[in-house]
C-alpha cells in the first residue's frame, strides 16, 4: 500500500515542560524481537514523559492485534502519525520503530511495504511540525534516515546502522535485536539522549567484536534546539 502524501504544518518551538505523544512500531513478525523491543521499551519510556495513554502502537503480528494492537498497514501508519498532530506549544512527538531495513529504501513493514524517508519527513512535518521530536529506527540499513530532509534543528534522530551496513540480532535465538537491547540496557544509566547514544555504541561495538560481525555504526543527529536535552523529562 503507498502512503499518503501530507501537507506539512508549521508551529513554534518550546523545549520546556515537554508532553510527549509517541508511536511505537513493529514492522516484522517474522520473529518476536520487534515486538518484544517496542513493548519493553513503551514501558520503560512511560515514566519518563511518553504517558501510556499518549502511547499509540502498531504492529505487524496477529497475536499481537488480537491482544488490541493495531496492525501496521499503510493506512493505520498515516493514521497514527495523523492522531499525533501536535495541538499546543508544549507538546514534543517521540517514534520508535524497530524492523528489518532495506538499503537505499527504507524501513519494511511486511503489511504495508517500504517506509521511505521521504515518507517519514512528511509524516513528521505534518504531525510535529517545529515541536521536539525524538525518532529512534531500529532496522539495517537506518542511517539512510539522517539526511537533508529529515535532519532539522527541532529533532533527534538515532538509527542502528550507517545508511550503508546492516545490524544484527534479527533471529530467533535472542529476544531483542542488538541495537535495541544496547537502548534497552543502557537507558536507565543515563540522562541525555547524547549519553545515550554513546553508551550504545559502545555496547555495539562489543557485541560486534565479540561476535566476529562487521561494525554497523550507529548514527544519531542531534538538532541544534535538541542538544543537550535530556530523555523526555527524565
Amino acid at each position: 500500500m503507498k502512503f499518503l502524501l501530507l501537507i506539512a504544518l508549521s508551529a513554534s518551538f518550546s523545549a520546556q515542560a515537554v508532553e510527549w505523544k509517541s508511536i511505537f512500531i513493529s514492522g516484522d513478525d517474522s520473529i518476536e524481537n520487534f515486538d518484544n523491543g517496542r513493548k519493553t521499551l513503551s514501558t520503560m519510556l512511560a515514566p519518563l514523559g511518553a504517558h501510556v495513554e499518549n502511547q499509540v502502537h502498531l504492529t505487524s503480528a496477529d497475536k499481537e492485534v488480537k491482544k488490541g494492537v493495531k496492525l501496521a498497514t499503510g493506512e493505520n501508519v498515516v493514521s497514527a502519525f495523523q492522531n499525533l498532530k501536535i495541538t499546543k506549544k508544549k507538546d514534543g512527538c517521540f517514534v520508535f520503530m524497530t524492523s528489518h531495513g532495506a538499503k537505499n529504501q527504507g524501513f519494511y513493514l511486511s503489511r504495508a511495504g517500504i517506509l521511505t524517508p521521504a515518507n517519514l519527513a512528511q509524516l513528521l512535518d505534518t504531525a510535529c511540525g517545529d515541536e521536539p521530536t525524538v525518532v529512534l529506527i531500529s532496522a539495517c540499513y537506518s542511517g539512510q534516515f539522517i539526511n537533508n530532509t529529515l535532519a532539522k534543528k527541532n529533532r533527534v534522530i538515532m538509527t542502528a546502522a550507517i545508511a550503508d551496513r546492516p545490524s544484527f540480532g534479527c533471529s530467533a535465538d535472542t529476544k531483542y535485536t542488538y541495537w535495541d537491547e544496547c537502548i534497552i540496557d543502557s537507558l536507565p544509566s543515563v540522562n541525555t539522549w547524547e549519553e545515550l547514544y554513546t553508551d550504545v555504541k559502545a555496547c555495539i561495538s562489543d557485541k560486534e567484536t565479540r561476535l566476529g560481525f562487521q561494525a554497523s555504526k550507529p548514527q544519531a543527529f542531534f538538532g541544534e534546539s535538541m542538544k543537550g536535552l535530556n530523555i523526555l523529562n527524565k
